[in-house]
């Protein structure tokens, strides 16, 4: 037995399209025809208080998600992932309670950052991620990061949080692709990364390489890691 582990729940939309986005890509590896061609997907939706707003939740968080980590080690998972690139924040400490190994989104997209030669790009995320080194640290000084300024970066916390309550308005959708654009050209990037999985959300389907979907991204490395196990 083998399946695709993915902690979810942060939040559950961005958990349903990465489970939908698997299911889709499914068609790269097999016929997709029956039932049988499609991997085994253990989704844990884990209702984790706001620990990215309120650090005084973080410890509640921390050990929900320890927890929910050993169920998929004994839902006989192979391989895991985060749908939330905030909580990567936390995966040394879950990596260290399993033996089943998680993707790093911040790795995979510094993989395919660099694969692309890459030298600047922009990182859109929540507060709490463009504070940290996450990325930074994936990317090792090869690829310049360049994070929004105060006003674009509280405008994308707002969307996110509207993305989560479901009010998000079309408008809002256009406001957030156009500044994306002018991001990028502003601050003359290859490339941009919608490093919170809502973004991808609010952003909507789009062809562009230099877009950089992590929940996408996400979903490509663990069906390549599956197929390749299984």
């Amino acid at each position: 037995m083998s399946a695709i582990g993915i902690l979810g729940g942060m939040g559950p939309q961005a958990s349903a399209k990465l489970y939908e986005l698997l299911i889709i890509g499914t068609q790269q590896y097999t016929s997709a025809a029956v039932d049988s061609d499609y991997p085994e997907i253990v989704l844990l939706n884990v209702p984790v208080p706001n620990f990215i707003s309120n650090k005084n939740e973080l410890s509640n968080a921390k050990q929900m998600l320890i927890d929910r980590t050993k169920l998929l080690e004994q839902a006989g998972c192979t391989v895991n992932g985060i749908a939330c690139n905030t909580a990567h924040l936390l995966l040394p400490y879950l990596q260290a309670v399993t033996n089943v190994p998680f993707l790093s989104i911040p790795r995979l997209i510094a993989e395919r950052s660099i694969a692309a030669g890459y030298e600047r790009v922009g990182l859109l995320a929540t507060p709490t991620t463009l504070e940290s080194t996450l990325y930074d640290e994936a990317l090792n000084g090869i690829t310049e990061i360049e994070r929004p300024n105060a006003e674009f970066a509280d405008q994308i916390e707002q969307y996110i949080y509207k993305q989560l309550n479901s009010c998000l308005r079309i408008s809002e959708r256009e406001a957030f692709r156009l500044a994306v654009s002018k991001f990028m050209d502003d601050r003359q990037l290859d490339a941009v990364i919608l490093g919170c999985t809502e973004l991808p959300l609010v952003y909507g389907e789009t062809n562009n390489v230099n877009i950089l979907d992590t929940l996408q991204v996400l979903c490509d490395g663990l069906l390549k890691e599956y197929f390749m196990r299984r």
